[in-house]
């Protein structure tokens, strides 16, 4: 029997439909919406209610701020970039799985940014309340990831499936050092192929 993480990153084959497949029309939004919802709650709740104690949190989650919004920017140019969609399609319209960029590190990196935001607004004001609302902003964009990648192994199969295998899903700390490895697996192939020549 194969755990549910497995499950998630195996294509479904014509023979094997799994119940919760998603269907083709677009990624689930449910989840997301309750995710902004959280994180624009997050970011009132920072304004209203904050602490003068551990200041040295503030810078801590200004510069998490400044991440987090690169993480959520940048991507949108990653995608129409490399995701090979149509001209008149929207960015997330992706034909293809984008590995590069952002998307080498962590397989969600928009999602990632929100969670960075809302914890950045939480170290920025350093009150329980908001980093209570922090807290379910990341679990709420996390489950959108989950509902996400089902979509993903629907709609590019094995090639997703590859790509979830090699980067993570939204630990950057992880995928950098898997990234390096990549890289360093790579260098070591092309100074074998230079020598052999």
């Amino acid at each position: 029997m194969t755990s549910h993480r497995e499950d998630l990153l195996t294509p479904a084959t014509e023979g094997s439909k799994r119940q919760d497949s998603a269907p083709l029309d677009g990624p689930p939004a449910q989840v997301a919406w309750l995710g902004a919802a959280a994180t624009l709650a997050t970011i009132a709740a920072a304004q209203i209610w904050r602490r003068e104690s551990c200041a040295w949190l503030r810078p801590v989650g200004a510069l998490i701020l400044l991440v987090g919004g690169v993480c959520i920017v940048v991507p949108f140019a990653l995608l129409r970039r490399h995701g090979q969609a149509d001209r008149d399609d929207a960015y997330m319209s992706a034909n293809v799985v984008v590995d590069r960029g952002l998307y080498a590190i962590v397989r969600h990196p928009q999602y990632l940014g929100y969670v960075l935001l809302a914890c950045g607004f939480a170290m920025v004001a350093r009150h329980w309340a908001v980093a209570a609302l922090a807290l379910l902003s990341g679990l709420c964009w996390y489950l959108q990831t989950v509902h996400e990648e089902r979509y993903c192994l629907a709609r590019f199969g094995e090639s997703y499936s590859r790509y979830a295998r090699s980067v993570p899903r939204l630990n950057p700390l992880r995928g950098v050092l898997r990234w390096l490895r990549r890289n360093r697996d790579a260098d070591r192939v092309r100074t074998s192929r230079t020598l052999r020549k």
